[in-house]
């Protein structure tokens, strides 16, 4: 698989690189997004999770794609959420609703 480097932008805002490439795979399938990503983290040496696809796109009726990726300069942090416990208050008891004697039958009396 042949990579050509189509686009490269540097963006120091988000701390980057932005690449839009075409890749030549004649005799192979359209690579995956993890394949790629591997390619990509041993050319740039950065570690695998630094690389991001958008997309992969194939072009039709020739062995070509076009790929846009980014390169992050540093790895992405990961937040732990510490868990916070509800303390259990004690569950509220439905209100009941007052029977009236009709007859000889009881009816539950309706609220308006």
């Amino acid at each position: 698989m042949e990579i050509i480097v189509v686009e490269e932008k540097n963006n120091p805002f988000f701390k980057r690189k932005e690449l839009t490439l075409v890749l030549k795979h004649p005799t192979l399938s359209t690579p995956s997004k993890t394949e790629l990503e591997k390619i990509l983290a041993e050319t740039h040496k950065v570690d695998t999770s630094q690389v991001k696809i958008d997309y992969i796109f194939t072009k039709k009726g020739i062995s070509e794609s076009l790929a846009k990726v980014k390169i992050l300069e540093e790895k992405p942090k990961i937040e732990i959420k510490a868990e916070v416990k509800m303390e259990s208050k004690p569950e509220a008891k439905p209100e009941s609703k007052p029977e009236v004697e009709k007859g000889s039958e009881k009816v539950e009396a309706q609220a308006s």
